[in-house]
């Protein structure tokens, strides 16, 4: 490999893996080291580092992720042997990483690179050490293009009021986008290739009304039980033969629902 150079031209920009010197053509936003091959991020106002978090889910892992959520506490009941899994696609989504020092230490943030109708993503867990210097050669998926500014992000991250930032970096997060069918209409679910939790805005969710009208309804009976019933003993009794019916409806509702 070449010996970078030592000094940084105005024309150039300084490798922050390595310490090479690469020359900074006008209007470039992304440049590959000559040295070492790294892709660094340039938006004119400073250069960040840029990273990749390699997937350790495949395709079978992260369809086997998507059964568990359907099968889970938050969807409609039998979501996953009743909807139809149409394609799962692999994608390269990019987001802002920020490495901020407040008043109880040190902390990571994330903001997103792109739009994304993915909720939660800014909560999303970066293992600084599995993160890899970004080359372009090592992806073979779609790779989503920057296009959230880094001081849009900066300005998100002010707002949230955090601390002081100590590092910036732009980091390439891959995901598994599921598209499904559920009683004729489509959804699409993201399954995080690098821990496998599933990330999703719209989705059969579960009813919760009938747990609702369940609770109503042992609130009222208990409540005219305990009116018109004086004898505490008397009293007693009746709540434990209403108790038991309630709690089979309950049993049944959550069996179908």
């Amino acid at each position: 490999m070449a010996e970078p150079p030592s000094s940084q031209s105005p024309s150039s920009v300084v490798c922050s893996q390595c310490g090479g010197e690469n020359e900074l053509t006008t209007g470039q936003a992304f440049v590959a080291c000559t040295y070492c091959g790294s892709t660094l991020f340039v938006d004119r106002s400073e250069v960040v580092s840029h990273y990749r978090l390699s997937p350790l889910l495949g395709e079978p892992e992260a369809k086997a992720s998507l059964r568990r959520w359907m099968s889970g506490n938050d969807t409609v009941k039998d979501l996953d042997r009743k909807s139809q899994l149409e394609s799962v696609e692999m994608a390269s989504f990019p987001v802002w990483l920020f490495r901020v020092t407040g008043a109880d230490g040190e902390h990571v943030f994330v903001e997103p690179a792109a739009p994304t109708l993915i909720p939660y993503l800014t909560e999303l867990s970066v293992p600084a050490g599995r993160l890899e210097a970004y080359r372009a050669e090592d992806e073979e998926v779609e790779v989503i293009d920057v296009t959230v500014p880094l001081a849009t992000a900066q300005g998100w991250l002010e707002q949230r009021d955090v601390g002081d930032v100590t590092e910036t970096a732009l980091v390439r997060m891959p995901f598994w986008r599921c598209r499904y069918q559920y009683e004729g209409q489509s959804y699409v679910a993201a399954v995080d290739a690098s821990t496998g939790g599933v990330l999703a805005a719209v989705y059969p969710e579960k009813s919760e009304s009938p747990y609702f009208l369940v609770a109503a309804l042992g609130l009222v009976l208990f409540g005219v039980e305990g009116l018109l019933i004086s004898n505490l003993v008397a009293k007693l009794v009746i709540y434990v033969l209403t108790a038991v019916p309630l709690t089979g409806l309950a049993y049944w509702v959550a069996r179908k629902v």
